[in-house]
């Protein structure tokens, strides 16, 4: 309900008008008649309202003082004038108050019900924009409960959390440089047409730890149609990758925001079938298990180096998994399992924490678009690992990879690209060149960039931002100076003055 108050001196007015605001518009209610500026500022010391609407010429406090009480203390509330007065002075000291609405006396009901409708467009997106914001700052972990933001539990109970991964999850914070083009990017959500078929009043959106992640929060009445929902918005944002989605209880008061995300995200991890869209429900069971049998051939199979039975091997477990449904963490498990069997049968992971090779092994569910791919590159890496080159030539080929980075620096490069021109798995090179250089390709490349805009920067003082940023390999400018700020400490403007 938007809450309004009315000042006006002449009694009879005062009456007519508040009768008639509440008459036209249900979602208003004159909360307070006053007949003086002065009573009307004494009620707003205790009682802020949304709307003020006020004659100007009053006695005590007349209504420009009123209006000038309301602009410094209820910066957000709007404010109409109603006078008899048509001089256009009043109307210019008003306009220093933020009055942007004008009535004459007497108030035409069509002139009054068009500005109702205005002032309700107005309060209600300022409500959804302020309402986004403190939303906003729960997510994040600034704030982490509502009252603190002066909201009861009813402003929370009403909304529902909904966290969604589209292709996989990754267990890190993925480097942008890692990423195919942002899923969400041109998803926007808040406009999504359809929202009373699924039982949502509102929707808010926010980015997620990595671009193919996104929470919703879904302001509804009851437990909304979340499947439905996005089943059609994939369909309206063209999304042909899987998603996955998890449904959280109604925030309540807003205690605690950030971990019930967190618990939505590892939810998604423990119980997403690989590959499939929907809602992830479930406790985590496993679905699919590698029997004492299969992990005994393949461990003997590597140990002998016998490479075709092992990928006709792999080959067959894969089609049991695509027939059974796997998790994401089951197949991350069973990956791993194989892994190290490989570690125990081999050197080529002397030096290398276990807690590496799991990254990596979620590294290649997350790169690839489906279980082919996957076992395509796993299966490349494993021949790579079986069959390992020697020390020297692993060290001449990460030595001409260097070579490489660093001539074609300013070009679009990525370990996946870098993978594809030297002939290895993306993984298995990230893994090469970390233990030659001490640094994986994209960090690499990234300090290689770094260096020589700091050089431009010094150098070319007239040279614009963007123009350097794309003259290292960087077509987007902002993204450049976020790189930067990140790696330096200060923005590239910053560094160039400082420079000096």
């Amino acid at each position: 309900m938007i809450k309004v108050l009315v000042a006006e001196d002449e009694l009879p007015l005062l009456r007519g008008i508040s009768r008639l605001i509440e008459k036209i518009n249900s979602d208003f209610t004159v909360v307070k008649m006053a007949k003086t500026g002065k009573e009307a500022m004494d009620y707003l010391e205790e009682y802020p309202v949304d709307v003020v609407f006020t004659d100007i010429n009053m006695p005590v406090v007349d209504g420009l003082e009123l209006l000038e009480y309301v602009s410094g203390k209820m910066p957000s509330a709007a404010s109409v004038v109603i006078s008899g007065y048509q001089d256009f002075t009043y109307a210019q000291k008003a306009l220093r108050f933020g009055v942007k609405n004008y009535l004459v006396k007497p108030v035409d009901k069509k002139e009054l019900e068009q500005l109702l409708e205005q002032l309700k467009d107005g309060f209600y997106a300022r409500e959804r924009e302020r309402k986004g914001r403190m939303l906003g700052d729960m997510v994040h972990g600034k704030i982490v409960q509502g009252k603190k933001q002066g909201q009861g539990a009813a402003a929370f109970c009403r909304i529902y959390p909904v966290y969604l991964i589209a292709k996989a999850y990754c267990v890190y914070s993925m480097e942008e440089e890692e990423l195919e083009p942002e899923i969400w990017k041109d998803w926007k959500v808040e406009e999504f047409p359809w929202l009373d078929q699924y039982g949502i009043e509102r929707i808010y959106s926010y980015d997620g730890r990595n671009a193919n992640e996104m929470l919703l929060l879904l302001e509804a009445a009851d437990e909304p149609d979340v499947e439905g929902l996005i089943g059609r918005m994939r369909e309206w944002g063209g999304i042909g990758c899987p998603v996955a989605a998890a449904v959280g209880e109604p925030a309540a008061d807003g205690t605690d925001m950030r971990k019930d995300i967190g618990k939505l995200q590892r939810k998604i991890y423990a119980n997403w079938i690989y590959g499939r869209s929907g809602i992830v429900d479930g406790e985590g069971e496993e679905l699919f298990h590698l029997s004492k049998t299969a992990e005994e051939a393949l461990q003997y199979m590597i140990k002998n180096r016998q490479y075709k039975d092992f990928r006709k091997l792999m080959l067959d477990i894969k089609e049991q998994m695509r027939l059974e449904g796997i998790t994401q963490r089951s197949l991350e498990r069973c990956l791993d399992n194989i892994m190290m069997f490989l570690r125990a049968y081999g050197t080529a992971f002397q030096g290398k924490a276990e807690g590496d090779l799991r990254y990596e092994i979620n590294g290649i569910v997350v790169r690839a678009d489906n279980l082919d791919e996957i076992f395509e590159e796993f299966l490349l890496w494993c021949h790579e690992l079986m069959f390992t080159e020697s020390e020297e030539d692993t060290k001449a080929l990460m030595g001409k990879l260097d070579v490489y980075i660093q001539t074609h620096y300013k070009e679009a490069l990525s370990t996946k690209m870098l993978a594809l021109e030297f002939g290895l798995v993306p993984s298995y090179l990230s893994k090469l060149f970390q233990d030659y250089k001490g640094l994986t390709p994209n960090h690499y490349i990234q300090e290689i960039r770094i260096e020589k805009a700091k050089e431009l920067l010094a150098d070319c003082p007239g040279m614009m931002t963007k123009d350097i940023a794309l003259m290292i390999g960087y077509a987007d400018p902002s993204y450049f100076s976020k790189v930067f700020k990140k790696s330096t400490g200060v923005y590239p403007s910053e560094y160039r003055i400082k420079d000096k």
